[in-house]
């Protein structure tokens, strides 16, 4: 794993002039008074990690806060920079920030594909924990601590192959629903029974009701496989009669898709209810809709009172008297309803998409039927009419799905824009008509006949066994897909649960290890689920022997912030796997001298093979901290702040 051999920084915050610590691998102490520019430093590893900074972005400051980065003394034409060295030298790299057409811009001196993989790396390491993000996780919503979590450990990636699994589960539900497989086959086996006058089951039974069929033809072949029908319908087959007996393949084959469009109506009916239910839902309440151009607003009034921005109790906002705590609560209930729209609002699209595909099929089906030209000469123009009539049915849903969401619109009820059922039975019925008027025109001819009947069962048969293997392979991939989608979850819940447990027992130990003999024990990370999905994750811990959450309902200030950096110095040793270093920027100003020692302790003994950066502006501390690494091969060092060089340090104090 990577430490550092070499920082050097000029031109970058409080930095002026050249600032060059040279570490050599060490652990430092870096003591200096407020105002100092020892955040100079940690900004400065933020920005070369995650290219922004922060707490230095907002409107005023600019995109990624580079306007508030850049030494407000260097000259247009002076860069400020940064130079890293590593102990794996293919990832050292300079980072410049400089004016390029009257605009800021940044960039790294190494563009190798080592760097780049190793800054994406980085990047979801934890490296850096100043104070005021003590508490960032422990006080964040439930909804936020798993996204916290679920984006470090890769879990996101995790969620979204189940998301695709529930989806493909679903799709594949609804796709052997509305394939209507029993319906289908029956009405094919009755198709047999009437040409026949029999069932047939099996190929051999199928050979023998055609070889019964055309023997009054006395033709001298007979057939003793399926494969051989060809041959005797072709010598049974007249010149005249290839285009009636086209036509009676096509008004059969069209007469069995609208025989199975009722089972498709049912879905696009459910789907389409569902898909209101849910419109309905969302602008019956458009407030949501308005509130959601207060989610940055929300966060922001977040932001500062965990921060401590306003120590008062009052709204930062709008400066009424509010209790700090049920305010928090309040905003942060209010910022996870508009979580709770967003998600509603994503429902709405995956219903609209799947509605689109199931109306989209029929529609492309009926266009096929309508391009072929059976349908545009004489009594076909009636059933031509009647497809289109079902296109525009079709195209009345397609219509609803455009209608925009605002308090003034309203989706059509289900039973104002249903295709009736009649319709379809009138499409079967006129196809069935045309074929036996077909037949009469050739009621006296018994090749034809004959020619008719073999070749229809044929393709009845066929049909058979096709449904019949479309069903059998549909119903493995769904049992597949349920199969494998249920033992996911069971996975996914088991790997989650003994990461969190094991996550968790090393959260315990570091704060117990801190605070010994308190009653605050048993630090656990809690995964929430409602319907088999995970919604979120809470922290419990028992509090004098009663299980208590959240941690703010009981601990103080100074204990929150104990557990703050007892988690970042766990995700470090979870996390962390390309970079043996972090920065601490002045993370003990609310412990009391008994607990600063402790936190000494903890990081001279748990983590001694790691490289620190421990920043503090104050004295005592430094002292104490000094004192305890002697002998430890760690670095002490001052960082002072003139008006001529910015901040410098002070290396008297290795001595």
């Amino acid at each position: 794993m990577t430490k550092i051999k070499s920082v050097s920084i000029k031109g970058i915050r409080g930095i002026k002039e050249q600032l060059t610590l040279e570490l050599d691998k060490k652990s430092i102490l870096l003591y200096g008074d407020n105002g100092s520019g020892k955040s100079s430093i940690t900004d400065t590893f933020e920005w070369f990690y995650k290219n922004e900074v922060g707490h230095l972005i907002d409107e005023e400051i600019g995109r990624r806060g580079l306007e508030g980065l850049r030494n407000i003394f260097l000259k247009d034409e002076e860069d400020g920079t940064v130079d890293i060295q590593f102990t794996d030298s293919e990832y050292n790299s300079g980072k410049s920030i400089f004016y390029k057409k009257s605009s800021l811009k940044s960039e790294h001196s190494n563009d190798t594909e080592e760097f780049k993989e190793y800054l994406i790396q980085a990047q979801k390491e934890n490296l850096v924990l100043r104070y005021k993000g003590l508490v960032n996780f422990i006080l964040a919503t439930k909804k936020e601590k798993l996204d916290t979590l679920s984006e470090i450990i890769g879990f996101s990636e995790v969620s979204k192959t189940r998301e695709t699994l529930r989806k493909v589960v679903g799709d594949l539900k609804r796709e052997f629903k509305k394939s209507d497989f029993d319906n289908k086959i029956n009405t094919q086996q009755q198709k047999i029974i009437d040409y026949f006058g029999r069932n047939i089951i099996s190929d051999e039974q199928f050979v023998e009701a055609v070889n019964e069929l055309i023997k009054p033809l006395e033709i001298e072949k007979k057939i003793k496989r399926i494969d051989e029908i060809d041959a005797v319908l072709d010598l049974i087959k007249k010149p005249e009669d290839s285009q009636i007996i086209e036509l009676q393949s096509f008004y059969s084959k069209l007469a069995d898709w609208a025989s199975g469009v009722p089972a498709v109506l049912d879905e696009i009916e459910d789907l389409y209810k569902q898909y209101r239910d849910q419109f309905q839902k969302i602008i019956d309440d458009i407030e949501k809709i308005n509130k959601i151009v207060l989610e940055r607003l929300l966060n922001e009034g977040v932001r500062v009172i965990r921060e401590n921005v306003v120590t008062e109790d009052q709204c930062p906002l709008c400066l009424q008297s509010k209790n700090k705590e049920e305010l928090l609560t309040e905003l942060e209930n209010r910022i996870l309803e508009l979580q709770t729209f967003k998600k509603e609002k994503s429902k709405l699209d995956e219903l609209r998409e799947t509605l689109k595909k199931e109306l989209r099929e029929p529609v492309q089906k009926i266009g096929y039927y309508l391009s072929e030209k059976y349908l545009k000469i004489g009594k076909s123009k009636e059933l031509a009419e009647e497809l289109k009539k079902l296109v525009i049915g079709f195209e009345n849903y397609s219509n609803q799905l455009k209608v925009e969401i605002l308090p003034s619109r309203e989706l059509k009820a289900p039973g104002k824009i249903a295709i009736k059922r009649d319709r379809i039975n009138r499409v079967v019925q006129l196809c069935e008509k045309e074929i036996e008027s077909l037949k009469a025109s050739q009621k006296d001819d018994l090749k034809f006949d004959v020619h008719s009947k073999v070749l229809l069962s044929r393709e009845a048969y066929s049909r058979i066994k096709r449904l019949k293997k479309e069903k059998v392979i549909l119903e493995r991939q769904q049992q597949s897909f349920e199969l494998i989608y249920s033992e996911f979850l069971k996975k996914q819940k088991e790997a989650l649960e003994s990461f969190l447990t094991r996550f968790s027992n090393d959260i315990d130990d570091l704060y117990r290890f801190m605070n010994p003999g308190e009653k605050v024990e048993g630090i656990k990370l809690i995964p929430l689920e409602k319907e088999d999905e995970l919604v979120g994750i809470t922290l419990e811990f028992k509090f004098f022997n009663n299980l208590e959450s959240p941690p703010h309902k009981y601990l103080s200030e100074s204990h929150l912030n104990c557990l703050g950096i007892v988690f970042f110095l766990t995700s470090v040793k979870a996390f962390n796997k390309k970079n043996k270093f972090f920065v601490l920027d002045d993370v003990i100003s609310s412990f009391d001298t008994t607990h600063r020692k402790r936190f000494a302790d903890l990081l001279i003994e748990k983590f001694s093979d790691y490289q620190i950066i421990l920043m503090t502006h104050e004295r005592h501390w430094f002292e104490t901290v000094k004192n305890q690494v002697k002998g430890k091969d760690w670095l002490l060092e001052t960082i002072k702040w003139d008006e001529e060089n910015g901040s410098y340090t002070d290396k008297s104090l290795n001595a």
